[in-house]
């Protein structure tokens, strides 16, 4: 028997990105109403920061650096966060992702290389409720970068990560699980793009994504498989702005848009 389903951390780790620039949308509610904070861009430039091995042209990783995101078209509805770095080390940083009755953490580490999620959005334990099921999954053996330290024309790159835990159907005891997520990277050119945040020369950047977790139930192995394919826009000095992530949830193919609505950068 197989049981698809789509991981939340597909839109964190896309962001993910690279869906792992993302904003986990796991328990996310539609917000659509919220009025949402405007921030004052304080770097209205654009200018990269440069902060150590942590200084990235396409992701400023300053402490205090925040971005106001709305994403629709996902199964998940139309919901807004912010994403703010709230803690920045000379070796990494922890990112924020603030949804209206939730906060998640995700912890990166900066590497001679680029930028690297060792974490699901969420803590070293990311939970995750979609339907009947629920997840509860560490990652560990994290290879690759998620966003290089230089990124360059045709660039290609992988992210991985190995998850362990467990899966629950509604109704039933919790089941062990592990598997992997995977993203194979590439940088697709530059376009102009616009968002409620402005206009921006923008890094055109395509992720697939696939997760393979083998979990047991009474005894039979259930493969839970999910393959998505996410297009996101870096502009320097401002970072992520706009994704596109198309995928298959439950049998219905969807399309997620998510685009920034206003940034600070210190």
């Amino acid at each position: 028997m197989q049981l698809k389903f789509r991981p939340a951390i597909i839109l964190f780790l896309i962001s993910l990105l690279l869906a792992t620039l993302t904003a986990c949308s796991a328990n996310s509610t539609d917000n659509s109403e919220v009025v949402l904070p405007v921030l004052q861009t304080s770097n209205p430039g654009g200018s990269p920061t440069s902060n150590g091995v942590c200084g990235n042209v396409l992701y400023p990783t300053a402490q205090g650096a925040t971005w106001v995101y709305t994403s629709a078209g996902g199964p998940s509805g139309t919901f807004n966060y912010t994403n703010s770095i709230t803690q920045a080390r000379a070796d990494g940083f922890t990112l924020t992702s603030q949804f209206t009755n939730i906060a998640r953490t995700q912890e990166w580490s900066c590497q001679p290389d680029g930028l690297k999620a060792i974490q699901l959005g969420g803590g070293s334990a990311a939970g995750i409720s979609i339907q009947e099921m629920t997840a509860s999954l560490t990652a560990s053996e994290v290879t690759g970068v998620s966003l290089p330290k230089d990124v360059t024309s045709g660039m290609q790159w992988q992210y991985s990560l190995a998850l362990q835990g467990t899966v629950a159907m509604l109704g039933d005891p919790q089941a062990p699980a592990k598997g992997t997520y995977t993203a194979v990277m590439q940088q697709m050119g530059s376009e102009t793009i616009t968002v409620p945040a402005g206009t921006f020369e923008a890094i055109k950047i395509q992720s697939n994504s696939t997760v393979d977790i083998i979990s047991t139930f009474a005894g039979n192995e259930l493969p839970i498989k999910f393959n998505g394919t996410t297009i996101t826009w870096y502009a320097p000095g401002v970072g992520y702005i706009k994704s596109v992530e198309n995928g298959d949830f439950g049998g219905e193919a969807f399309s997620a848009t998510t685009e920034l609505q206003s940034y600070s950068i210190p």
